[in-house]
């Protein structure tokens, strides 16, 4: 599945980027499109960089196995010239880098570890007639050199000979590798069993979770021991009758939002202490029914439409809407198994079980997002529970997870 997110418009444009790509365009339209390659000083565009460098940092996790991984690299001459001459570029590691880097991003990455890595070649051509090297393989071993959720940097850095202008700011690719668990060696813990009549109508309450009952519509709330993690003590009846709502949702730390499951599907909002007694409630919006998910993220709810449009809808503490802010941030976000919030990002699960993160800001603006899991698909709910995740599965245990999204949790082999 593909989604799109909208992004802010930058204000710097690549210019060599744009030639690059237009070329490309064109060149893939029709076999009779003429190119006017005559460009005034065209030759200034011909700087040599990393194309990976655009995308820096190049974050990913790697499973600690026996086998090796290979991560792409590359160099390319930017503008519309090929090369004229054979040109030799040099590639090399940069642990020297590390720490200006890090200074200057306030990170405290620790260079891979000597050993683990290894370039295919550090010295290559770009070809007269062509711009580029090719993909070349950085090799990186894991099993006996990383440690799981540990991350690392790796700054692989490109050089020019003499007579080839090189672009300093895209000379350098910083690849930031996180350990991660083997597929289905993933550690997890069992922390309830509740049965398979237990629905999957659960809802993250600060660490603890509420689950509504699927026959009598009941809100039973479960309270984590703060020492162990387990729900072992007996849990709490707190509401009746809420088979009326088809959606109940966190919000706020205080609060429910709950959706009615007939008419115009109006949300009510209601304030709820953490030992699960209920205050103040009050009507917050009509018309909602037409909305396939709604997910809480901070001080917005992220409304999601049938046909994958999504919408954010300020709303603070007394349940009033910011309806000058109420705008559409994405679309595509249609057909997902599960979408929760979880820090600063959206984690979803898609009907084949990967798992991605989506960073997001306060004000509902997407960064690029990240695979960070497989195998989800085996959970009919995952909800947070501070910095962890609780996943219930069909036979109705449910399981803890201590998580990091930095890294890869493949739950299968």
């Amino acid at each position: 599945m593909v989604m799109i997110i909208k992004l802010k418009t930058m204000n710097k444009i690549n210019l060599t980027s744009i030639l690059l790509s237009a070329l490309i365009f064109l060149s893939g339209c029709n076999k009779d499109v003429l190119v006017d390659l005559d460009i005034p000083q065209a030759g200034n565009y011909a700087q040599l960089y990393m194309p990976q460098a655009t995308s820096n940092p190049i974050g990913m996790g790697i499973s600690i196995t026996d086998q090796d991984y290979q991560v792409p690299y590359a160099a390319h001459l930017g503008g519309s010239l090929a090369a004229q001459t054979d040109i030799s570029v040099t590639f090399k590691v940069s642990p020297e880098l590390v720490t200006q880097y890090n200074q200057k991003n306030n990170t405290t990455y620790q260079l891979l570890p000597e050993g683990s890595y290894a370039l295919q070649t550090e010295n290559a051509m770009i070809p007269k007639g062509a711009q580029g090297t090719g993909i070349l393989k950085l090799v990186i071993k894991t099993k006996g050199f990383l440690q799981a959720f540990e991350s690392y940097l790796l700054p692989v850095s490109v050089s020019a000979p003499s007579g080839v202008t090189l672009n300093k700011e895209l000379s350098t690719t910083y690849f930031v590798i996180t350990g991660s668990y083997a597929p289905g060696e993933v550690p997890r813990e069992k922390v309830l069993s509740m049965g398979a009549d237990a629905g999957d109508f659960l809802i993250d309450f600060n660490g603890d979770f509420i689950r509504k009952a699927p026959l009598t519509g009941d809100l039973i709330l479960y309270k984590a021991d703060a020492a162990t993690g387990q729900f072992t003590a007996p849990p709490k009846t707190i509401g009746f009758g809420w088979n009326v709502m088809d959606k109940i949702l966190s919000y706020g730390g205080n609060r429910l939002i709950a959706r009615f499951g007939s008419g115009a599907g109006d949300i009510n909002q209601y304030f709820l202490s953490q030992d699960g007694a209920f205050g103040a409630q009050r009507g917050v919006g009509q018309g909602w029914g037409g909305l396939s998910a709604i997910v809480p993220f901070k001080g917005l709810l992220l409304g999601i439409a049938a046909n994958g449009d999504m919408t954010k809808f300020p709303l603070n503490g007394d349940g009033d809407f910011d309806y000058g802010n109420i705008k559409q941030i994405g679309t595509g976000w249609a057909g997902l198994a599960q979408i929760f919030s979880y820090q600063n990002s959206l984690i979803t699960i898609e009907n084949s079980g990967d798992m991605w993160q989506y960073p997001l800001t306060d004000d509902g603006v997407f960064g690029a997002r990240k695979k960070i899991g497989t195998g989800w698909d085996m959970y009919t709910k995952v909800i947070t529970a501070g910095t962890d995740l609780l996943a219930l599965d069909a036979n109705g245990d449910l399981w803890r997870y201590k998580f990091n999204p930095d890294g890869l949790w493949p739950l299968k082999k």
